[in-house]
């Protein structure tokens, strides 16, 4: 067994936490009255085009989108360093620093992105110009996705190649 980034025993558990937010989000579906929609919010399943011709757009489905846009990347770096798994299984790729860095900027930005949106006001653009929102709600749900996001900084410095 390895004992880098990518070879090494804290990939699972790297993997695993980068993909939970994405997993958590589906609650927001089938227990959104319950726990709250999360951080994509309304954004999933909606075009912005059936959102705007349905009025089903709220001010904050364009940050939804946003973090659902997040999730996506997350999602695919999970499964990039799983497939570098099984293409190094020995010892790290030369470019493992990077790939590091990339999950780390990931998360970092997740975790800002939603310390940003939930503790000040949001700009957006209405049709007499821009306004200040109020920061977006605060759910269980939301609480429950990013919780995972400081242990995984965590790994990724115990990790770090």
């Amino acid at each position: 067994m390895g004992v880098g980034f990518v070879s090494g025993r804290g990939l699972h558990g790297v993997v695993g936490l980068t993909l939970l937010p994405f997993f958590l989000q589906f609650l927001g579906l089938g227990l959104g009255g319950v726990l709250g929609q999360g951080l994509c919010g309304s954004a999933l399943g909606v075009s912005e085009v059936e959102a705007v011709r349905y009025g089903l757009v709220s001010e904050y489905y364009l940050y939804g989108q946003l973090f659902l846009a997040l999730l996506a990347l997350k999602v695919t770096y999970a499964l990039v360093l799983l497939s570098l798994r099984f293409m190094y299984p020995e010892k790290d790729p030369p470019f493992a620093p990077l790939v590091w860095r990339v999950g780390v900027g990931l998360s970092g930005v997740f975790l800002a992105l939603f310390l940003l949106t939930r503790t000040l006001p949001l700009p957006f653009a209405t049709p007499l110009g821009p306004a200040l929102l109020s920061p977006a709600p605060l759910d269980p749900l939301s609480l429950l996705m990013v919780l995972p996001e400081p242990a995984l900084l965590w790994l990724y410095l115990r990790y770090r190649p």
